[in-house]
């Protein structure tokens, strides 16, 4: 059975460049729409009571949709559009390996916001056999269906090497 999220080209799970491209280019129109109200304030077309409800509307869209368009576009531009792969030895997620020898089990977790109200995508995340735990982001760039398709097959190749252990 081939999985669409891998093994066409080894072990690894791809993204789809598209994803990344339609939310960058929702978070810029949002973030031109927050520097039109600052616009709008400098320019004087705002009377006070605008003035003050454009400019916290600005800043806080800027604060939070500002990293998110700065982490699609930097997967935009990442080649290959890998989100992370593996091989019988570890587990890469482009940062760092981890051997499959130290992890004990991957599951998938969809975090709250940050204590700065910012968005956590959904993670993969490994429970090592020291006690301590490693995040894999995605990014907000898998859906439902492909999260649950990717974190079967970790799991699953993560079970085939602790048995050829």
């Amino acid at each position: 059975m081939q999985n669409e999220l891998t093994e066409q080209d080894g072990h690894q799970i791809h993204y789809k460049r598209s994803t990344a491209l339609w939310k960058a280019s929702l978070c810029f129109l949002f973030l031109l729409l927050c520097i039109t109200l600052l616009w709008i304030i400098v320019d004087g077309h705002s009377e006070s009571m605008e003035t003050i409800y454009y400019s916290i509307a600005a800043v806080l869209g800027m604060w939070l949709i500002g990293p998110l368009f700065f982490m699609f576009l930097s997967r935009l531009t990442r080649n290959p559009a890998v989100l992370l792969s593996w091989d019988d030895e570890a587990l890469n997620n482009g940062k760092r390996k981890t051997p499959w020898s130290q992890i004990r089990k991957i599951e998938l977790a969809s975090p709250a916001r940050s204590k700065w109200l910012l968005s956590n995508s959904p993670m993969f995340v490994l429970y090592l056999k020291d006690g301590t735990r490693s995040h894999i982001q995605t990014d907000h760039l898998l859906s439902k269906k492909e999260l649950n398709q990717a974190v079967t097959l970790l799991q699953e190749t993560l079970r085939e090497q602790q048995l050829n252990r």
